[in-house]
């Protein structure tokens, strides 16, 4: 029966991991799921802690980190809105060192330019973000 104890530990472990989206929850359930089929083979509750953390340790040891640089990495690179920088656009505005908008694909953007005024219409780049403005230069 303590196999049943093990799979309610291991769906509750899931459930938690749908939560966070870490990967460690989902390496002990790991462990509680190899617990089940230990549990299933022997009664020694020793033997099923044990092999319930042997089998944790290892997974988030050696699999969660491949997990996390493979599934959904934001690390490697920019992501929201810093994804932007290198983007082309178009001035709606005038563009000055502190004023101006411009559209960058279907959105309009406050804008500003460090590389002098830029008339409407204009082809630009965005070079960075800082806080809601993008930071243009001509192309």
């Amino acid at each position: 029966m303590t196999w049943g104890i093990w799979a309610i530990i291991a769906i509750v472990l899931l459930i938690l991991e749908t939560l966070t989206v870490d990967f460690t929850f989902l390496m002990l359930a790991g462990g509680a799921f190899a617990a089940v089929f230990t549990a299933v083979a022997t009664d020694s509750l020793v033997v099923q802690i044990i092999v319930f953390a042997v089998i944790s340790v290892l997974l988030l040891v050696f699999i969660r980190p491949w997990a996390r640089k493979h599934v959904n990495d934001s690390s490697t690179g920019n992501s929201n809105v810093y994804a932007l920088a290198g983007q082309d656009a178009v001035t709606l505005t005038l563009v000055t060192h502190s004023s101006g908008r411009v559209k960058i694909g279907g959105d309009v953007w406050t804008a500003a330019t460090e590389a002098g005024d830029i008339d409407p219409g204009v082809d630009v780049v965005v070079k960075e973000i800082r806080g809601v403005t993008v930071i243009v230069a001509p192309k």
